[in-house]
């Protein structure tokens, strides 16, 4: 069964073209990862330092390897240092219709 991953976030308001930068980076590896059917970076519209991950994984399995791997790199920790606060993150299953 597939699964969004939504992640939210507040960005230090000086890391935000730093954060930009570092997306578009890993994105890449991300979205040709095992199991990824999609991911969208977004910023809010009215303010700037709210960052949304959405992503689409093929299961949880998938998406937990996943995670693993961007840990074991230190890509999370790197992550974590353009952060203001903590991150909230929800599991969802997408329904079949």
């Amino acid at each position: 069964m597939s699964i969004i991953i939504v992640v939210d976030a507040k960005l230090k308001e000086e890391s935000i073209s730093a954060a930009a930068k570092f997306f578009a980076e890993i994105v890449p590896d991300t979205r040709g990862f095992e199991g990824c059917e999609g991911v969208d970076i977004c910023i809010d519209s009215e303010d700037t330092c709210d960052l949304v991950l959405v992503e689409k994984w093929a299961s949880k399995e998938h998406y937990e390897k996943y995670h693993h791997w961007r840990e074991e790199r230190g890509d999370l920790q790197k992550i974590r240092a353009l952060l203001d606060g903590p991150v909230s993150r929800r599991v969802l299953n997408v329904l079949d219709t």
